[in-house]
């Protein structure tokens, strides 16, 4: 069997990096994270608000088409490694939830205090969710040369097979190979939860790529002598703000989002894998049109000019301005 090269990224949630910029992590609409902290959230909005999905007045934000396609719910996590919970907001709930996340996690929040917890006298909701997840392989994974990624000048650690080891070949599942840009394998771990990596150079989304893997996979592969394994070590720690979704009136609701924070921290080595994963969603039932800010529109940089003339659909001139040629001194 060809040899396997995986210098590649991780799981369900965290895809790509990348010199490119075109590849460039793009957190904030979800394109290469997903998080099912804040997917639980979206799921009790749509409950709040007794809609099937969450549209918004004007264009639809990126990250909220991808929140309305996606199929994650509690059934595809266990209860033991969640806590969630929504309610109006007040300090009491503020003091309730620190309680309870730690009684259950011994937890203490990093996102309740970037909520203002101050009674606007209106219906005012927080959504709040908690994932904690620590797995562990059954055996270390060797540590391995340090090595550039994706053709970097920057070494980074990586983990995976020196030599073929029986103990760690019977935890690494290869899904399929079809060349040497794609292929997917899936490490095993002590808890039963599997640590999924695959190489493609698709640019969709990473929940959309994770659906493709089922036609590819190939129940009889193994990894056998010859085969190899190469893994970076992973470490994210990103807080989001989801600033494109809030302040935004919610089609056929009253309600806006006032803020959305998700807080990521995920680690991969050779020992295993840990996601801690909190998200708060601050939602308001508007009484009152929501202020105006003031928009600049501001053409000191390219733009096109056309005219057109009444009652006509095809502008009869056209000009873009680049650069200060046609501009009058």
């Amino acid at each position: 069997m060809k040899k396997i090269l995986l210098t590649v990224f991780l799981l369900f949630s965290f895809l790509f990096f990348s010199q490119d910029k075109s590849l460039a992590f793009n957190l904030d609409d979800r394109h290469d994270v997903f998080t099912p902290a804040f997917q639980l959230l979206w799921s009790d909005l749509k409950e709040l608000v007794a809609k099937k999905k969450i549209n918004f007045r004007g264009i639809d934000p990126k990250v909220a088409y991808v929140l309305n396609a996606n199929k994650f719910t509690t059934n595809d996590i266990s209860e033991e490694s969640y806590y969630k919970i929504v309610a109006p907001k007040s300090y009491e709930l503020k003091a309730k939830i620190q309680r309870e996340i730690f009684e259950k996690f011994g937890e203490t929040s990093e996102v309740l205090d970037d909520i203002d917890w101050q009674s606007k006298g209106i219906n005012e909701y927080i959504l709040y969710s908690l994932l904690i997840k620590n797995v562990e392989f059954p055996v270390e994974f060797d540590v391995l040369n340090n090595q550039s990624f994706n053709g970097s000048k920057e070494m980074y650690k990586f983990f995976g097979t020196k030599e073929y080891n029986r103990e760690l070949a019977s935890q690494i599942k290869p899904l399929f190979y079809l060349n040497d840009w794609d292929y997917a394998v899936s490490l095993e771990t002590k808890s039963g939860d599997r640590v999924i990596l695959y190489r493609t150079k698709s640019q969709q989304n990473v929940y959309d790529i994770y659906a493709q893997m089922d036609v590819k996979t190939n129940k009889y592969l193994k990894f056998a002598k010859g085969d190899e394994l190469k893994v970076p070590f992973i470490s994210v720690d990103e807080k989001i703000q989801y600033d494109s979704i809030c302040n935004k009136k919610i089609l056929g609701t009253k309600y806006i989002i006032a803020k959305a924070i998700d807080d990521i921290k995920f680690n991969l080595d050779n020992k295993g894998a840990n996601l801690r994963n909190e998200a708060i969603m601050d939602v308001v039932e508007m009484s009152m049109p929501i202020p105006r800010k003031g928009v600049k529109y501001d053409f000191s940089k390219s733009f096109v000019l056309f005219m057109v003339e009444k009652d006509k659909s095809l502008p009869y001139f056209a000009l873009r301005i680049n650069d200060g040629r046609f501009l009058v001194k």
